[in-house]
Protein backbone atom coordinates (compact mmCIF):
# COMPACT_ATOMS: atom_id res chain seq x y z
CA UNK A 1 0.00 0.00 0.00
CA UNK A 2 3.18 1.99 0.87
CA UNK A 3 4.50 1.67 -2.64
CA UNK A 4 1.11 2.43 -4.40
CA UNK A 5 0.52 5.42 -2.52
CA UNK A 6 3.85 6.91 -3.55
CA UNK A 7 3.34 5.90 -7.09
CA UNK A 8 0.59 7.87 -6.96
CA UNK A 9 1.76 10.68 -5.46
CA UNK A 10 4.90 10.90 -7.92
CA UNK A 11 2.63 10.13 -11.09
CA UNK A 12 2.28 13.35 -13.92
CA UNK A 13 -0.71 12.92 -15.66
CA UNK A 14 -0.87 16.45 -17.18
CA UNK A 15 2.11 19.19 -18.86
CA UNK A 16 4.18 21.53 -17.59
CA UNK A 17 4.01 25.00 -18.28
CA UNK A 18 7.26 24.77 -20.21
CA UNK A 19 5.66 22.56 -22.70
CA UNK A 20 2.54 24.52 -23.13
CA UNK A 21 4.62 27.25 -24.31
CA UNK A 22 6.19 25.35 -26.41
CA UNK A 23 3.01 23.93 -28.29
CA UNK A 24 1.62 27.56 -28.19
CA UNK A 25 4.95 28.78 -30.01
CA UNK A 26 4.45 25.90 -32.52
CA UNK A 27 0.75 26.30 -33.12
CA UNK A 28 1.55 30.53 -33.80
CA UNK A 29 4.68 29.71 -35.92
CA UNK A 30 1.91 27.06 -37.69
CA UNK A 31 -0.56 29.60 -38.11
CA UNK A 32 2.10 32.20 -39.65
CA UNK A 33 2.99 30.15 -42.06
CA UNK A 34 -0.29 29.04 -43.20
CA UNK A 35 -1.86 32.75 -43.11
CA UNK A 36 1.17 33.80 -45.41
CA UNK A 37 0.55 30.85 -47.96
CA UNK A 38 -2.81 31.84 -47.89
CA UNK A 39 -1.93 35.62 -48.21
CA UNK A 40 0.40 35.27 -51.05
CA UNK A 41 -1.65 32.68 -53.13
CA UNK A 42 -4.26 35.17 -52.34
CA UNK A 43 -2.25 37.84 -53.73
CA UNK A 44 -1.37 35.86 -56.97
CA UNK A 45 -4.63 35.06 -57.82
CA UNK A 46 -5.46 39.02 -57.95
CA UNK A 47 -2.89 39.63 -59.80
CA UNK A 48 -3.28 36.94 -62.81
CA UNK A 49 -6.91 38.35 -62.74
CA UNK A 50 -5.58 41.85 -63.18
CA UNK A 51 -3.18 40.90 -65.62
CA UNK A 52 -5.82 39.27 -67.87
CA UNK A 53 -8.29 41.73 -67.63
CA UNK A 54 -5.37 44.53 -68.51
CA UNK A 55 -4.03 41.65 -71.48
CA UNK A 56 -7.56 41.27 -72.70
CA UNK A 57 -8.39 45.13 -73.04
CA UNK A 58 -5.37 46.12 -74.86
CA UNK A 59 -5.73 43.55 -77.16
CA UNK A 60 -9.63 45.15 -77.89
CA UNK A 61 -8.17 48.55 -78.29
CA UNK A 62 -5.12 47.45 -80.12
CA UNK A 63 -7.46 45.56 -82.47
CA UNK A 64 -9.74 48.67 -82.92
CA UNK A 65 -6.94 50.59 -83.71
CA UNK A 66 -5.58 48.22 -85.92
CA UNK A 67 -8.80 48.18 -87.73
CA UNK A 68 -9.67 51.38 -88.31
CA UNK A 69 -6.29 52.20 -89.64
CA UNK A 70 -5.39 49.39 -91.88
CA UNK A 71 -9.36 50.47 -93.56
CA UNK A 72 -7.70 54.10 -93.94
CA UNK A 73 -7.50 56.32 -97.14
CA UNK A 74 -5.66 58.63 -95.36
CA UNK A 75 -3.84 59.69 -92.44
CA UNK A 76 -5.15 63.24 -92.10
CA UNK A 77 -3.01 64.68 -89.39
CA UNK A 78 -0.28 63.05 -87.14
CA UNK A 79 0.69 64.71 -83.52
CA UNK A 80 3.86 64.18 -81.89
CA UNK A 81 5.42 60.91 -84.18
CA UNK A 82 8.53 59.10 -83.35
CA UNK A 83 11.45 60.23 -83.73
CA UNK A 84 14.36 62.42 -82.17
CA UNK A 85 11.70 64.63 -80.97
CA UNK A 86 9.35 62.52 -79.54
CA UNK A 87 7.91 63.57 -76.10
CA UNK A 88 7.13 60.86 -73.58
CA UNK A 89 4.92 63.45 -71.70
CA UNK A 90 3.31 64.84 -75.13
CA UNK A 91 -0.11 64.03 -76.19
CA UNK A 92 0.25 61.77 -79.26
CA UNK A 93 -2.62 61.29 -81.65
CA UNK A 94 -3.57 59.89 -85.30
CA UNK A 95 -6.37 61.27 -87.62
CA UNK A 96 -7.64 59.26 -90.26
CA UNK A 97 -10.41 59.09 -93.15
CA UNK A 98 -11.44 55.46 -93.64
CA UNK A 99 -14.90 54.63 -96.15
CA UNK A 100 -16.23 52.25 -93.96
CA UNK A 101 -19.15 51.83 -96.03
CA UNK A 102 -17.75 51.84 -99.03
CA UNK A 103 -20.36 54.68 -100.82
CA UNK A 104 -16.66 56.97 -101.94
CA UNK A 105 -17.83 59.14 -99.22
CA UNK A 106 -16.30 59.91 -95.77
CA UNK A 107 -18.95 60.42 -93.26
CA UNK A 108 -21.84 61.34 -95.72
CA UNK A 109 -19.68 64.39 -97.24
CA UNK A 110 -17.56 64.50 -100.63
CA UNK A 111 -16.76 66.98 -103.36
CA UNK A 112 -16.97 64.59 -106.15
CA UNK A 113 -19.14 61.98 -105.33
CA UNK A 114 -22.81 61.90 -104.80
CA UNK A 115 -25.29 60.79 -103.10
CA UNK A 116 -23.47 59.18 -100.00
CA UNK A 117 -24.90 57.72 -97.23
CA UNK A 118 -25.45 59.27 -94.31
CA UNK A 119 -22.77 59.86 -91.54
CA UNK A 120 -23.37 57.14 -88.82
CA UNK A 121 -22.59 58.42 -85.21
CA UNK A 122 -22.11 54.56 -84.66
CA UNK A 123 -19.55 53.59 -87.23
CA UNK A 124 -17.91 57.24 -87.46
CA UNK A 125 -14.90 57.77 -90.93
CA UNK A 126 -13.28 60.70 -89.47
CA UNK A 127 -11.67 59.45 -86.28
CA UNK A 128 -8.86 60.39 -84.26
CA UNK A 129 -6.90 57.63 -81.61
CA UNK A 130 -5.55 59.94 -79.17
CA UNK A 131 -3.34 59.95 -76.14
CA UNK A 132 -3.24 62.16 -72.96
CA UNK A 133 -0.91 61.46 -70.60
CA UNK A 134 -1.98 63.46 -67.66
CA UNK A 135 -5.16 61.29 -67.72
CA UNK A 136 -3.19 58.18 -68.55
CA UNK A 137 -5.95 57.47 -70.75
CA UNK A 138 -6.41 56.83 -75.10
CA UNK A 139 -9.68 57.99 -76.28
CA UNK A 140 -11.21 57.79 -79.60
CA UNK A 141 -12.41 61.01 -81.47
CA UNK A 142 -15.40 61.34 -83.91
CA UNK A 143 -14.66 64.23 -85.76
CA UNK A 144 -17.95 64.95 -87.03
CA UNK A 145 -19.73 64.77 -83.60
CA UNK A 146 -21.05 67.85 -82.20
CA UNK A 147 -18.20 69.78 -80.49
CA UNK A 148 -15.57 67.36 -81.38
CA UNK A 149 -12.74 69.46 -82.45
CA UNK A 150 -10.33 68.05 -85.08
CA UNK A 151 -6.53 67.72 -83.77
CA UNK A 152 -3.76 70.28 -85.16
CA UNK A 153 0.32 69.26 -84.63
CA UNK A 154 -0.36 71.78 -81.66
CA UNK A 155 -3.13 70.22 -80.23
CA UNK A 156 -2.58 69.52 -76.38
CA UNK A 157 -5.91 67.58 -74.89
CA UNK A 158 -8.26 64.83 -76.93
CA UNK A 159 -11.42 67.32 -77.05
CA UNK A 160 -14.53 65.33 -77.20
CA UNK A 161 -12.77 62.09 -77.30
CA UNK A 162 -14.36 58.67 -75.60
CA UNK A 163 -11.98 56.23 -73.51
CA UNK A 164 -10.93 53.93 -75.40
CA UNK A 165 -9.73 52.16 -72.04
CA UNK A 166 -10.70 51.77 -68.77
CA UNK A 167 -7.71 53.61 -68.39
CA UNK A 168 -4.15 52.39 -66.87
CA UNK A 169 -2.30 53.49 -70.45
CA UNK A 170 1.40 54.57 -68.89
CA UNK A 171 2.49 55.43 -72.44
CA UNK A 172 1.27 55.39 -76.54
CA UNK A 173 3.70 55.83 -79.18
CA UNK A 174 3.18 55.71 -82.91
CA UNK A 175 5.81 54.65 -85.65
CA UNK A 176 5.32 55.80 -89.32
CA UNK A 177 6.70 54.28 -91.85
CA UNK A 178 6.83 53.89 -95.83
CA UNK A 179 7.25 51.44 -98.94
CA UNK A 180 9.32 53.74 -100.78
CA UNK A 181 12.88 52.36 -100.49
CA UNK A 182 14.23 54.59 -102.89
CA UNK A 183 14.15 56.48 -100.27
CA UNK A 184 15.69 54.80 -97.17
CA UNK A 185 18.78 56.33 -96.30
CA UNK A 186 19.81 53.74 -94.21
CA UNK A 187 19.60 50.44 -96.29
CA UNK A 188 20.55 47.86 -93.52
CA UNK A 189 17.71 48.21 -91.45
CA UNK A 190 14.86 47.45 -94.25
CA UNK A 191 13.21 50.53 -93.42
CA UNK A 192 11.83 53.78 -94.70
CA UNK A 193 10.53 56.05 -92.06
CA UNK A 194 8.89 59.60 -92.28
CA UNK A 195 12.04 61.12 -91.22
CA UNK A 196 13.87 59.73 -94.51
CA UNK A 197 10.83 60.54 -96.61
CA UNK A 198 11.35 64.09 -95.13
CA UNK A 199 14.95 64.22 -96.60
CA UNK A 200 13.69 64.26 -100.21
CA UNK A 201 12.47 66.83 -102.49
CA UNK A 202 9.11 67.67 -103.20
CA UNK A 203 6.36 66.56 -103.46
CA UNK A 204 7.76 63.53 -101.33
CA UNK A 205 9.19 65.42 -98.47
CA UNK A 206 9.90 69.19 -97.75
CA UNK A 207 13.13 68.91 -95.48
CA UNK A 208 10.95 70.89 -92.34
CA UNK A 209 11.59 68.29 -89.44
CA UNK A 210 7.62 67.65 -89.22
CA UNK A 211 5.80 64.94 -90.43
CA UNK A 212 3.01 67.10 -93.02
CA UNK A 213 3.39 66.38 -96.58
CA UNK A 214 4.94 62.87 -95.86
CA UNK A 215 2.03 61.34 -94.63
CA UNK A 216 1.54 60.81 -98.37
CA UNK A 217 3.34 57.88 -98.64
CA UNK A 218 3.32 56.80 -95.56
CA UNK A 219 1.81 53.24 -95.39
CA UNK A 220 2.06 51.71 -92.77
CA UNK A 221 2.77 52.24 -88.95
CA UNK A 222 3.33 50.66 -85.59
CA UNK A 223 1.92 50.97 -82.64
CA UNK A 224 3.22 50.79 -79.48
CA UNK A 225 1.02 50.71 -76.06
CA UNK A 226 2.00 50.41 -72.68
CA UNK A 227 -0.33 49.66 -69.93
CA UNK A 228 0.04 49.41 -65.86
CA UNK A 229 -1.37 48.26 -63.14
CA UNK A 230 -0.41 46.63 -59.70
CA UNK A 231 3.01 48.34 -59.98
CA UNK A 232 3.81 46.11 -63.40
CA UNK A 233 3.99 47.27 -66.67
CA UNK A 234 3.24 45.60 -70.03
CA UNK A 235 4.07 46.87 -73.32
CA UNK A 236 1.99 45.69 -76.83
CA UNK A 237 2.87 46.25 -80.08
CA UNK A 238 1.79 45.57 -83.53
CA UNK A 239 1.95 47.30 -87.34
CA UNK A 240 -0.33 47.92 -89.38
CA UNK A 241 -0.27 48.42 -93.49
CA UNK A 242 -2.40 50.42 -94.59
CA UNK A 243 -4.36 48.71 -97.45
CA UNK A 244 -6.76 51.48 -98.95
CA UNK A 245 -4.75 54.40 -98.61
CA UNK A 246 -5.46 56.71 -101.71
CA UNK A 247 -2.52 57.82 -103.87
Amino acid sequence: MRLLSRQLETDDSGFTLVELLVSMVVMFVLLGVTFSAVTTSNSAVVTTAQQQGLNEEARQAINRMARDIRQASAVVTAVNPDGPVFSTTGLVAIRLNADFDGDGCIGGMSATVSPCLPYNAGNPEDITYCFEPASRQLYVIDNQAPGAVPVTATTTSCSGGQPLLAGNVQGFKIEYRSNQYRYDLNPSDGVTTWRELDEADPPVGNQNGKLDIELANVDSVVLTLTMSIGGKSQVYRTQVDLRNQSQ
